[in-house]
C-alpha cells in the first residue's frame, strides 16, 4: 500500500514521535510511506532537532510577550496556520503529480484547515485522518485565543472534521465527541490507542541509568515526561513535593520536557521551597528518555480535568513508563483505567496534590508492590500497545477504506 503523509514531517522533532514510530512500523510491515518532508523516514529524532525545537519555542514565547501579539494572538495564530496550510496544500499537489497519482491513500494528522480533503476529491484518493485532540479546545485552554478567534476555529473544525473518509481517534471519549458534536458518522470513526517502542523503552538497571545521567545514586527519583503545558498538571506534582519530602527527604523530581509553562513551574518550585529538589532537564533526545525513566522509582501523569476529561487521554508517556517496568501514578481520567485494570499503578483524584503525594508515598513504602506493578505494566504494553500492533491496526483501516473506494469506483464504471 502506498501512503502519502500530507503534512510537514519534522522527523527529528520530539513532537513527531507518534508519526515517526507509526510510519517506521508501517515500513517494516511492507508498506510504502511518502512524507512531504525531504528528511524522509530514516532519520531518527536527534539532539540537533531538540535544540531547534527549544529555540523555536523560546522565539514563540518572546513573541507572545509583545503587547500587540497578546491582543491579537488568536487571529495571528489562525493566519499563521493558514499560511502553513497553503504550503502543505501546494506540496501535496506536487507530490501527487510527481508520483503520477499512484497513492492508495492520503493520511494526515488533524489540523485546523485540513485542505487535503479537496485534493483527495480532486484526484479520487481516499483519505484517513488521525485526531488526537480538538484545536479549538487546546487554544481555549492554553489561553492562546480570544472568544472570537476560538469561535472561528470551532466553526472551521466542525465543517472539516466529517470530510475524511475515515477518522482514527486515540480515545473512546474523542469518538463520542466527534460523533455527538461534530456530526461524524460512527461507522467512519475507529479507536486506536497510542503505543510505545518496546525495544527502546525497556527495563534497565537503575544504578547504571543514574550513573550514565550523572544522577546521585543515594537519591530516589520521581519522573514526569512530557510537554510543559497547562493540561499536563505538573504544578500539582510540585505542590505534592513538600508532602513527599517530609517522609522521603532524599527524593528528587525529574521534569523531562519543555513548554510554555516552564518558567511558571520554576517559580512555583521556589514558592513552595523545593527548587533544589526539582530538576528541569529541558527537551531531551528521544533515545535518552528511557534512561531518565529507568533511573526513577515512580513515574507520574498528573493530568488536569479540563480538556482531558472531555476527550479522554492516551499519552505516549503512559505506555513508555510501563514499558520500562515502572509503577505509574496518574489522574483518574477516561483512557487511563487500564492502569488499575492491569494492576500497573495507582489512579488518584485529578488536581489533588495530597492524593498524588499519598499514592507516591504508598509506592515508596512497598518495594515489592512497585516491582509487581512494573512487571504488570510491561506485560500489558508488550502484548497490547507496541507501535507494531498500532501500525497493523492503522494499516487495516487504510486497506479497508482503499478497498471500499475501489469497489465504489468499479460500481460507478459499470
Amino acid at each position: 500500500m502506498n501512503i502519502l503523509y500530507c503534512d510537514r514531517f519534522e522527523i527529528r522533532s520530539l513532537s513527531s514521535i507518534h508519526i515517526y514510530e507509526l510510519f517506521s512500523n508501517l515500513l517494516k510491515l511492507g508498506h510504502k510511506v511518502v512524507p512531504l518532508s525531504t528528511n524522509g523516514l530514516r532519520n531518527k529524532p536527534g539532539p540537533d532537532a531538540n535544540l531547534q525545537l527549544v529555540l523555536r519555542e523560546r522565539i514563540k514565547n518572546s513573541l507572545r510577550s509583545l503587547p500587540l501579539f497578546k491582543l491579537l494572538q488568536g487571529e495571528i495564530t489562525i493566519l499563521w496556520i493558514f499560511s502553513v496550510e497553503i504550503r502543505i496544500f501546494l506540496s501535496t499537489f506536487i507530490a501527487i503529480m510527481k508520483h503520477k497519482r499512484k497513492f492508495d491513500v492520503i493520511y494526515r494528522r488533524h489540523n485546523l484547515f485540513n485542505t487535503e480533503y479537496f485534493l483527495a476529491k480532486l484526484f479520487r484518493i481516499p483519505s484517513v485522518k488521525e485526531v488526537n485532540g480538538i484545536v479549538a479546545d487546546e487554544m481555549r485552554i492554553g489561553g492562546k485565543g480570544d472568544r472570537v478567534s476560538v469561535w472561528f476555529m470551532d466553526r472551521i473544525e466542525k465543517w472539516n472534521m466529517p470530510r475524511a473518509d475515515k477518522i482514527i481517534v486515540v480515545t473512546a471519549q474523542l469518538e463520542e465527541v466527534l460523533h455527538n458534536e461534530y456530526n461524524v458518522p460512527e461507522d467512519r470513526i475507529v479507536v486506536i490507542l497510542n503505543g510505545a517502542n518496546t525495544e527502546l523503552f525497556k527495563p534497565m538497571d537503575a544504578a547504571e541509568a543514574k550513573d550514565e545521567l550523572g544522577l546521585r545514586q543515594s537519591d530516589s527519583y520521581v519522573c514526569f515526561v512530557g510537554s510543559l503545558s497547562k493540561w499536563q498538571g505538573v504544578e500539582y506534582l510540585i505542590e505534592a513535593a513538600p508532602l513527599i519530602l517530609e517522609s522521603y527527604p532524599n527524593t528528587r523530581f525529574l521534569i523531562i520536557g519543555d513548554g510554555v509553562m516552564k518558567e511558571e513551574l520554576i517559580q512555583l518550585t521556589e514558592k513552595v521551597g523545593v527548587s533544589d529538589k526539582v530538576i528541569f532537564t529541558g527537551m531531551m533526545p528521544y533515545q535518552k528518555v528511557p534512561l531518565y525513566i529507568n533511573a526513577s522509582d515512580i513515574c507520574v501523569a498528573p493530568f488536569i480535568r479540563k480538556r482531558n476529561e472531555r476527550c479522554g487521554v492516551s499519552p505516549l508517556k503512559f505506555c513508555e513508563y510501563m514499558a520500562c517496568e515502572k509503577p505509574v501514578v496518574a489522574s483518574r481520567l477516561a483512557g487511563l483505567e487500564m492502569l488499575e485494570q492491569n494492576d500497573a499503578g495507582i489512579l488518584v483524584e485529578p488536581e489533588n496534590p495530597e492524593a498524588l503525594a499519598s499514592a507516591i508515598i504508598k509506592l515508596y513504602q512497598d518495594p515489592d508492590l512497585r516491582k509487581q506493578m512494573g512487571g504488570n505494566g510491561r506485560k500489558y504494553v508488550v502484548e497490547n500497545r507496541s507501535w507494531e500492533s498500532v501500525a497493523r491496526k492503522v494499516a487495516e483501516v487504510c486497506e479497508k477504506i482503499v478497498k471500499e473506494h475501489r469497489d465504489k469506483c468499479q460500481k460507478t464504471r459499470e
